[in-house]
């Protein structure tokens, strides 16, 4: 909540709730993206303080990451954990740069640099792993989406700047669930855009107002492994959560 400079955490087993105020003795000051590893550690960007905060499993702080290897971290927006290999893939997006840790904080490997051919970013802001490892990043000022493979291997990309469907305009938060649908926020356009694996349209979700399924400026979004989606629906300051997929009549 970069808002209220806290970070909510619910638990729900313990029917515990949270609120996460600072890193260890630094005050969080612009808290922006939050992901869990396969220990539910939390790790939480702090883009105004340049630090990566994390939290043991019930919310006591840990340590925090301001560095990756020798270079200090610019702006840490979106985060991404890949249990399988113990990653955490952050979002420098003033370094226009993707750094991959451990879950100890060393610096595993990076890639990006600013530009607009294939691999390059123009203030990356939001990144996902999907069930099968792929890296989707948010190339917010060019406009696109672009993936890598678990290494930071280029894949491939999708789309551009304009105002039709499958074009974007402030692209924001990206999710790609088991199926390999992929999920796109637009800020601007104030909707979701459904892609399939290949980076085609499929169909959008939302638009401008507060009703259910209606959005002001979203920006993140979650998919989960029981085929529920939750999007921060940042400007009506509430989480909204849909099910898709197979699951939806479970």
């Amino acid at each position: 909540d970069t808002g209220c400079r806290c970070v909510h955490l619910y638990i729900p087993a313990e029917r515990k709730y949270l609120k996460l105020y600072a890193g260890g003795p630094d005050e969080m000051r612009s808290p922006v993206g939050v992901t869990f590893d396969d220990e539910l550690r939390l790790y939480v960007s702090d883009s105004a303080r340049g630090a990566i905060d994390v939290f043991d499993s019930r919310g006591a702080f840990v340590f925090s990451l301001k560095k990756a290897g020798d270079a200090p971290l610019k702006r840490p927006t979106g985060l991404a954990c890949s249990p399988k290999k113990k990653t955490v893939f952050a979002v420098d997006s003033l370094a226009h740069k993707i750094y991959a840790f451990n879950t100890k904080g060393d610096l595993l490997f990076s890639f990006g640099e600013r530009g607009d051919k294939k691999g390059q970013f123009n203030f990356p802001t939001h990144i996902d792993v999907s069930p099968s490892g792929q890296l989707f990043v948010t190339d917010t000022m060019n406009f696109r989406i672009q993936s890598f493979d678990a290494s930071g291997g280029f894949l491939s990309s999708f789309g551009r700047h304009g105002d039709g469907s499958g074009d974007f305009a402030m692209p924001k938060g990206v999710a790609a669930d088991s199926a390999g649908i992929i999920y796109v926020v637009d800020g601007l356009f104030d909707n979701i855009q459904l892609f399939n694996g290949k980076g085609d349209f499929l169909l959008t979700l939302g638009g401008r107002g507060s009703g259910n399924g209606e959005f002001w400026l979203p920006s993140g979004i979650f998919s989960d492994d029981h085929g529920k989606l939750y999007v921060c629906d940042t400007y009506n300051k509430r989480l909204q959560v849909f099910q898709i997929g197979r699951d939806r009549h479970e």
